[in-house]
């Protein structure tokens, strides 16, 4: 009897050795021309013509008009995806910058409260007790989940979300009850800021000048974490916990810190918004910022320099969406379903940088 041999062939992932630079960058450009292609595919089955599509994303960066347009939008983005940035180094996994960001915005909105019903904070000091208010409160706010995660096991992308939810209901109640202004008619909306709690525009350009201070923030990120002996922990607790015990790193100590400085970013990109953007506090003013800047984060590759062009990017694709829907009529969830290609393409992408994938032969 003769024994049938099959060749049966498998698919087995192998991580990478190395890495170079220019293979990472390759391989986040492979990723993003994958989304912009599957984009195009998205708009031509809707009839939409994905040249005329291309164009209309691309006016976002190049006309002079939106151009301010797109930095506003980007400024809350780099804030927040700065301070993810830190937290997903050390493979924490922060899904609550949606949260930390409306806790921040609760405290701009207080100070600006406390000016209009009492005048005890004199005009300059508006906009820094601002962002020192809604840093802290920020990061007190990210703190709570650190300790939960180093004190008791608690799983912080279960904890993060829910800290999400508490902190959107309660700044909701807020703009409901005690801060709504009084000329609303009823509607949930703060009172309008004055102009001295307003980022004043980037001459020339328009757009919100905490840009250009989250620019700074971005280069100071970067030297904290690859200049400093912090950043040197960050890395090591991530990369193998059980190393950094074995080197006396206290992991209590480098996830409250790393957390404080996630939430207090994601803090002030509330402080952004708001200031930058729409000038009140408003229900679900956000439109899901802080998850956007997850995907910013990410595509970055956790390098705050790259997420300067990251969040430009996003803030674009936000402003774009506009434009398609006026210009060529298409639904507003289009520009939620290009951001979602983006970053399905990037974790796939990011997936790559770290394994390769070998086919053979089973023996």
């Amino acid at each position: 009897m003769m024994a049938l041999h099959m060749r049966l062939w498998d698919i087995r992932l192998v991580r990478r050795a190395t890495l170079t630079r220019d293979q990472s960058v390759a391989f986040t450009l492979l990723g993003l021309g994958l989304a912009f292609a599957s984009a195009g595919v998205l708009f031509a089955s809707v009839g939409v013509n994905p040249i005329a599509a291309y164009m209309a994303i691309a006016g976002s960066f190049t006309n002079p008009i939106l151009l301010g347009g797109t930095i506003q939008r980007a400024t809350p983005l780099l804030f927040a995806a700065l301070g993810l940035v830190v937290a997903f180094r050390l493979n924490f996994w922060n899904i609550g910058a949606e949260g930390q960001l409306y806790m921040g915005a609760i405290a701009a909105t207080g100070v600006v409260t406390l000016r209009l019903t009492t005048s005890y904070v004199p005009g300059f000091l508006v906009l820094p007790t601002m962002l020192v208010s809604s840093f802290l409160l920020g990061a007190l706010y990210g703190l709570v989940p650190a300790l939960l995660k180093a004190k008791l096991q608690v799983n912080e992308i279960l904890s993060t979300l829910m800290l999400n939810y508490i902190a959107i209901l309660f700044g909701n109640f807020l703009i409901y009850g005690p801060w709504q202004d009084p000329g609303s008619h009823g509607f949930p909306n703060s009172r309008i800021f004055p102009p001295e709690a307003l980022l004043p525009p980037i001459p020339l350009l328009g757009g919100s000048s905490g840009f250009l201070i989250a620019i700074l923030v971005a280069f100071g990120m970067y030297f904290l974490m690859n200049r400093t002996t912090f950043g040197f922990e960050l890395k090591v607790t991530g990369d193998s916990p059980p190393a950094s015990k074995y080197a006396g790193i206290s992991y209590t100590k480098v996830v409250s810190l790393a957390m404080a400085i996630s939430g207090g970013l994601c803090g002030i990109a509330g402080m952004a918004y708001l200031s930058g953007i729409i000038g009140r506090m408003k229900e679900n003013f956000s439109g899901g910022a802080g998850y956007t800047a997850i995907i910013v984060a990410w595509l970055a590759g956790l390098n705050p320099l790259l997420a300067v062009l990251a969040a430009f990017l996003f803030g674009g694709l936000l402003v774009s969406g506009d434009s398609l829907q006026i210009t060529l009529n298409l639904s507003a969830s289009t520009v939620n379903i290009f951001q979602a290609l983006i970053l399905i393409f990037v974790l796939a992408s990011d997936f790559l940088k770290r394994y390769h994938i070998v086919m053979g032969a089973k023996k």
